[in-house]
């Protein structure tokens, strides 16, 4: 295994393992305020930088790497080129307490999917036992942390300890969030093994987890995935007519019917008490909604340029008491506020880069969880914080099957028929 692929394995271990909370809880100023801005920067993603920096130094003339990457990934060149533009548009206009959620969320994927571009089949062979791994520990750890009704590492929010009213607890595990768990979850749902047994074990411990996280449109994202890709694979055989439709029938059927039942019975045996007491418009909806009259506080130079942190909070300070608005929770909208009418098209060109990046690299399961993520994350503010979820994303597509590597002058699977397409889902 080549050393920037070794390392990036690494990375995904170190940001299964080490959350917010734990950094915060053995005194490390990750989130809260005061330190140094190298304690701002999260141990994977300094992990993912020296994987980006082995991949361009272990060739025998480093500049093929750039070259390479000028001419078969533009849409990644366009990525980190956009957000490094983002990052000095916010140090000359915002100041710096913007600018660590970009430096420490969306530029360690562009770090890794260059690593991961060119990776064999037998290194993503080991990243996938990796963060199959880093899933089924914090998926098994949630579990247990919902039967005692206690966490292991303590859930801190905006500095202080968080303490679940009754009725309300959701577990954590070793992520910094349960909303940050179930998205993770949700992404690791589409690594289940092929063997049919294990396949089963793990799904079901995962859909388990994913009830007790208690995010309801992650549930619901789930549910819709699984029916998808089952309906699109059973159609790839009727159209191959493929003898082994009727048992991929069965296969998925009872996959489907498993995870249904446990998804049911995790919920009435109070691993997802906090899911069966919001499922209607309660108030963390209401706040999600209200939080947009934001605009109605901004200064016309803010909305142009965009606004500073500390003037973000003092704006947020009046929402609270008008509508409990305590932190805008959607990315979107922090973004945009972040860097205002000038600035966001930048971001949004970046983004647009690196979700492009993946389409074109990935199958249908890869493209379901692309569009599947991207609902779940616009519902929270997942994206707006420093967060590992965009890391575990890249992974997860970079670890299918369907993976298709960046290598100049391959053969494309798009140059394929529809029914041939729809038959290599169907077996995968």
């Amino acid at each position: 295994m080549s050393w920037p692929m070794a390392l990036a394995a690494t990375a995904i271990a170190v940001e299964f393992c080490i959350s917010a909370n734990i950094l915060t809880w053995i005194g490390v100023p990750y989130v809260t305020e005061g330190g140094a801005l190298p304690e701002k920067i999260h141990p994977g993603s300094y992990l993912l930088g020296l994987a980006f920096l082995a991949n361009a130094v272990r060739r025998d003339r480093p500049n093929q790497f750039v070259w390479q990457l000028f001419g078969g990934d533009r849409t990644l060149v366009i990525y980190l080129s956009c957000l490094f533009a983002c990052l000095i548009y916010m140090l000359l206009t915002t100041g710096t307490g913007n600018t660590i959620v970009v430096l420490d969320t969306f530029v360690p994927a562009g770090l890794l999917a260059s690593v991961v571009r060119n990776a064999s089949a037998d290194e993503l062979r080991v990243l996938r036992g990796v963060f199959r791994c880093g899933i089924c520990a914090n998926a098994v750890l949630a579990l247990g942390e919902a039967m005692a009704h206690a966490t292991l590492v303590p859930l801190y929010l905006n500095d202080v300890e968080y303490h679940a009213i009754h009725g309300e607890f959701r577990p954590t595990a070793l992520y910094d969030h349960p909303l940050t768990g179930g998205v993770m979850t949700l992404i690791g749902l589409s690594q289940a093994p092929r063997a049919g047994w294990l396949r089963l074990v793990y799904l079901s411990v995962c859909t388990a987890a994913l009830v007790s996280f208690g995010g309801r449109v992650a549930v619901a994202v789930a549910a819709g995935s699984a029916i998808i890709l089952a309906s699109t694979a059973l159609l790839g055989g009727a159209l191959r007519r493929d003898p082994k439709a009727l048992r991929m029938l069965f296969c998925y059927g009872l996959s489907l019917v498993a995870c249904g039942a446990i998804a049911v019975v995790s919920v009435f045996i109070g691993f997802g008490e906090r899911l069966l007491g919001h499922l209607y418009w309660d108030q963390s909806a209401q706040v999600r909604l209200a939080q947009w009259s934001l605009f109605k506080d901004l200064s016309f130079w803010q909305v142009i340029l965009g606004t500073r942190r500390e003037d973000m909070l003092a704006l947020l300070a009046p929402l609270w008491l008008r509508s409990g608005v305590g932190v805008l929770e959607n990315f979107w909208l922090l973004l945009f506020v972040s860097l205002g009418v000038l600035g966001f098209p930048i971001f949004m060109v970046a983004f647009w880069a690196l979700l492009s990046w993946c389409w074109q690299r990935t199958g249908l399961r890869g493209r379901v969880l692309l569009a599947g993520f991207l609902i779940v994350v616009s519902t929270s503010n997942s994206l707006g914080r420093k967060s590992t979820l965009l890391v575990g994303l890249i992974a997860a597509i970079a670890c299918l099957d369907e993976w298709r590597p960046s290598r100049i002058g391959q053969k494309s699977k798009d140059a394929l028929s529809l029914p041939s397409r729809l038959s290599a889902m169907a077996v995968q």
